[in-house]
């Protein structure tokens, strides 16, 4: 038997919640795919391997970046928050 319940949509905190797990998974899978291909690029002496695991590589890097710049800014939101309560 089928739900006919309208879903309700998901709100934007949630959305951005999910959006930056799933960049932190693909940024930790760049890095490790793009690491062992320069790695195996370097023993073979194949440069075009390499030069592609540096390409994932750089990718995984700028990801987890992104990633760790919006923890930095959310802490630094939720400390001004606590100072604010805490002067009224």
């Amino acid at each position: 038997m089928r739900n006919n319940t309208a879903k309700k949509p998901m709100s934007l905190y949630w959305f951005i919640e999910r959006l930056l797990s799933i960049i932190t998974v693909l940024g930790l899978a760049c890095l490790g795919i793009g690491f062992l291909l320069f790695m195996v690029g370097r023993t073979f002496s194949d440069s075009t391997t390499a030069r592609i695991g540096v390409y994932i590589l750089l990718i995984g890097i700028a990801l987890t970046g992104i990633r760790i710049f919006y923890w930095i800014a959310e802490e630094m939101v939720g400390r001004g928050l606590e100072s604010m309560e805490n002067k009224t």
